[in-house]
């Protein structure tokens, strides 16, 4: 009766590890939601040419993304951690079996406790039962549980998780927009350009001086610009009372 309480337990520890891993792939599917819109919003912002709220949303897209990063890597956890328990209840309780599986539990708890409370919780009281279930086979005391919380193979097992994890977030989220960390400067208009009609005042105002008479189309080819720029000159210079047009 023993084993096939043990099993039935063991079950049961299956059963609420997937629910959180459920829970774990409901959240994912949110935070890509809320990436895609908080994206879109990155884009048009740039489109607008408004950089300070694109900035923003990329920013927020950024912090999005690092915690995508911890809920699909504790889901890929759990899958293993799940895929191990069904070893373990097809071939019998081997603690060498089951020590990974509880390093990987409390590791995945510490990292979704921020995230999600809810599941981190479960995932203390799923190991417990392990613990438990442990303890009553009479492979090990509780105080060399305790003590044995550095596993070679959870630490590897956690590590290509968190390969995988990254390889997927490359293909579930596109690359954030470059934003400039400051505006564009302003545009400035070419020297030759009639918004610098200052110094082509002075330099029409000269021209006048030493040609007591002439044209548009001579003094315009002479400073080399055009006459729509020259006649405009004429008439700032004229209405400012520097020069009389006969």
């Amino acid at each position: 009766m023993h084993s096939v309480t043990f099993k039935e337990r063991l079950e049961h520890a299956k059963f609420r590890l997937q629910t959180q891993y459920d829970k774990l792939e409901q959240t994912y599917s949110r935070i890509q939601q809320r990436d895609k819109d908080l994206f879109q919003r990155c884009v048009g912002a740039q489109l607008s040419n408004d950089p300070a709220h694109a900035r923003i949303y990329a920013n927020e897209c950024a912090e999005i993304r690092k915690i995508a990063k911890v809920v699909l890597g504790s889901q890929l956890a759990l899958e293993r951690v799940i895929l191990r328990l069904e070893t373990v209840s097809e071939f019998g309780t081997i603690y060498a079996e089951i020590a990974p599986v509880m390093n990987i539990v409390k590791d995945t708890r510490s990292k979704i406790a921020g995230v999600v409370p809810q599941v981190a919780n479960e995932l203390d009281e799923v190991n417990s039962l392990l613990e438990d279930l442990t303890v009553e086979t009479g492979e090990v005391s509780a105080s060399t549980i305790a003590t044995e919380v550095s596993d070679s193979e959870a630490k590897k097992i956690l590590d290509e998780t968190g390969l995988i994890a990254d390889e997927r977030l490359r293909e579930h989220f596109p690359d954030l927009p470059a934003i400039a960390e400051h505006p564009p400067a302003p545009k400035l208009e070419p020297a030759n350009n009639i918004g610098n009609n200052g110094d082509l005042q002075d330099e029409v105002y000269k021209y006048a001086k030493e040609h007591p008479s002439f044209s548009i189309a001579s003094c315009a080819d002479e400073l080399g610009k055009s006459p729509h720029e020259i006649r405009t000159a004429i008439d700032r210079l004229r209405d400012n009372g520097k020069l009389m047009i006969e």
